[in-house]
């Protein structure tokens, strides 16, 4: 078993697990991929290798451009839309994430264990703890940096005090 992979464009979301030899698992439409790494280091070694940048350098881009401290979303390729956004504190470098492109909507589920139903666009779902409230929150903040983002990239003299290349 390999101790990284590249996430790709189709993972649904990456979660921690609680297992003896693993720590964090990606779920992809037909097959899940485990690791011996957390969620936030399989992220940083991603973001590493594939994209020659760092998760904390897609915080403090997030801190500095967007003013979002915590809970951020992380713009992997923008191009894609191919954007994970966490339900959960990083404290432990072990989030819950979810990709952007996969979601379809947030419910409440009928069983009263968990606390929000996640829909994905291949028909499955996912129950979890986490409030509704909290899930849409994180949704709509995704929305809106990736839209700022798009926007950054094609006017930033807009943006910033940058005048326009010819």
């Amino acid at each position: 078993m390999k101790n990284f992979s590249f996430l790709l464009h189709d993972i649904k979301y990456l979660e921690p697990v609680h297992h003896l030899e693993f720590l964090s698992q990606a779920i992809y439409p037909h097959r899940h991929e485990y690791s011996i790494l957390t969620t936030d280091v399989w992220l940083d070694q991603l973001l590493i290798h594939q994209y020659g940048t760092s998760l904390k350098a897609r915080r403090d881009h997030l801190r500095y451009v967007h003013n979002i401290h915590r809970l951020g979303p992380i713009v992997m390729d923008e191009r894609t839309n191919f954007v994970l956004f966490p339900l959960t504190s990083s404290a432990h470098r072990n989030a819950f994430w979810i990709n952007l492109r996969t979601i379809l909507r947030f419910s409440t589920p009928e069983n009263e264990r968990y606390q929000t139903r996640i829909h994905f666009s291949d028909g499955t779902f996912k129950d979890v703890l986490f409030d509704k409230k909290t899930c849409e929150k994180q949704y709509q903040k995704t929305l809106t940096v990736l839209d700022r983002m798009v926007k950054i990239r094609e006017y930033p003299e807009l943006y910033f005090n940058v005048k326009p290349t010819q």
